[in-house]
């Protein structure tokens, strides 16, 4: 009778142990479920986005590149004033001011073209500063991440002293906004 009772106090101790080990092994692997797998420095410049991806060693203007079924961590900045990111189908912008980092982690489950842009009226009064969004697969990411690295296409910074496509194209707005003359735009006209 013993025995079974030192049997049964025994199993029961090793079940223990193979459900703590259980819980642990399932409690790392939701940990490194949740950690990004690619980190993209996001820098808003009046009028113009910059995308840089430190670890391809790659930047490019005003197209992010993004690989499907991975969380990638963007890191917010702004280089001059406060500006906002927002993607189609986000539910909120996220505000950027200048001298911080917001980081917001982006998981895109098909491939396809999505339209971002900066809704902070950063210098112009409206909605502007529009970007692509190119969400490919992992294995057509990675080969457009060699194409890149070897022979870069995509970081053409637009000239400081051009105006925004929203400062003299009132269509190109949002339609909710409306389209009214802005200081800028006033300044161009006179120009």
């Amino acid at each position: 009778m013993k025995f079974r009772v030192s049997m049964v106090a025994m199993l029961a101790g090793l079940a223990c142990f193979g459900v703590a080990l259980a819980y642990s092994v399932t409690r790392i692997s939701l940990s490194r479920a949740g950690a990004p797998e690619l980190r993209i420095k996001a820098i808003a410049h009046q009028w113009w986005w910059e995308f840089d991806y430190p670890s391809l060693g790659i930047r490019t203007s005003d197209v992010l590149y993004v690989p499907t079924r991975s969380i990638v961590r963007m890191e917010l900045s702004s280089n001059d004033v406060i500006h906002s990111f927002w993607i189609l189908g986000m539910k909120d912008s996220v505000e950027i001011p200048p001298g911080t980092v917001r980081s917001v982690d982006l998981t895109l489950t098909s491939p396809g073209e999505l339209y971002g842009s900066c809704d902070s009226a950063c210098g112009c009064g409206k909605s502007c500063m529009r970007f692509q969004v190119l969400a490919r697969s992992p294995d057509q990411f990675g080969q457009w991440a060699a194409r890149e690295r070897a022979h870069p296409s995509r970081f053409k910074p637009p000239r400081l002293a051009s105006a925004p496509a929203c400062a003299t194209d009132p269509s190109r707005d949002r339609p909710d906004r409306g389209s009214p003359k802005t200081h800028l735009q006033q300044l161009l006209d006179k120009g």
